[in-house]
């Protein structure tokens, strides 16, 4: 089972992108209704053309992966970027939303390597 912590994140940004609703509640919807154990799961359940697991900032030995992933939504016009954290005793995961946006919104976020630190809903 998945949890979406701040799932009111996606309910702030539709106030204001109403256009975006129908595809983000749907997303949301099969989030929470998925199993997933590993990383690995959510690239086997979405794709590897709709999920972008991040890794490491940069190539030290000492930077730890920012465990963070990165969706395509709605025909890769929306792009979501959350953080997983994995609890197999409970078999859950628990996904923090960290940014919701346009693919043009991300492209820039991506060009100045925000997407590993980014912080929209707090």
């Amino acid at each position: 089972m998945v949890d979406i912590i701040k799932i009111q994140a996606i309910h702030e940004y539709c106030k204001q992108n109403p256009q975006h609703k129908a595809a983000l509640e749907a997303w949301a919807s099969i989030v929470r209704a998925s199993t997933w154990d590993k990383p690995e799961d959510i690239v086997l359940q979405y794709g590897a053309k709709a999920i972008d697991l991040l890794g490491k900032k940069d190539n030290k030995p000492t930077t730890f992966s920012c465990k963070r992933v990165v969706f395509d939504i709605s025909g890769n016009n929306l792009r979501v970027i959350a953080k997983y954290q994995f609890h197999p005793k409970q078999k859950r995961c628990w996904l923090y939303m960290k940014w919701i946006g346009t693919h043009a919104e991300y492209d820039k976020v991506n060009a100045k390597k925000l997407q590993y630190e980014i912080e929209m809903f707090k």
